[in-house]
């Protein structure tokens, strides 16, 4: 089996969760096959024509020759099937995404408060994302008041009312150990 990196699980969620989810039961409920269905098409839109179509096959019981899919389509397909095996890995893809994409991020965001434009200029793109998408106070809002000082969560929680709890935290704790390993 292909391994499945849980970055990129963790980017194609949606879609492995109704996929899974189809696969999963043991009766196919019309719920559960459409969500995979509309979840499928919006990737065939965006482009992902092999992998959509490989996942409808999948659904219609038929074998999948993994062989003709580019490498991620085939870490799809991985994650999946293993969803679809281990439902609760699925649980613990999120989380674990969420503790590397923290350890990018501190880097980031120290980088970022020794001056180095580069970090600077990632994380106001960022910011500049999230408010081009009309996300006020968003997580990436929530990055740039720490690289200008603020440490505690419960201050960022409160004046980034859209940032992700769970990000900003684990940010904040691998902040905190690469500033000691500074010292």
């Amino acid at each position: 089996m292909t391994d499945v990196s849980s970055q990129v699980a963790a980017v194609h969620l949606e879609l492995i969760e109704a996929v899974g989810a189809a696969l999963a039961s043991s009766k196919s409920t019309a719920t559960a096959d459409t969500a995979a269905l509309l979840a499928i098409e919006r990737y065939r839109e965006d482009g992902w024509n092999d992998l959509a179509k490989a996942l409808r096959r999948r659904l219609a019981g038929k074998t999948v020759d993994a062989s003709t899919l580019d490498e991620e389509d085939r870490m799809i397909l991985a994650a999946i099937e293993r969803a679809t095996d281990e439902p609760q890995w699925l649980q613990h893809v999120a989380e674990q995404a969420e503790v590397e994409a923290a350890e990018q991020i501190a880097a980031l965001i120290l980088a970022a408060t020794w001056g180095e434009r580069d970090a600077l200029a990632a994380l106001n793109e960022m910011r500049e994302a999230a408010r081009a998408a009309g996300v006020q106070g968003s997580t990436a809002h929530a990055f740039v008041a720490i690289v200008e000082g603020e440490r505690r969560l419960d201050a960022l929680l409160e004046s980034h009312e859209n940032a992700q709890t769970g990000l900003v935290g684990r940010t904040l704790a691998a902040l905190a150990l690469r500033e000691q390993d500074q010292d």
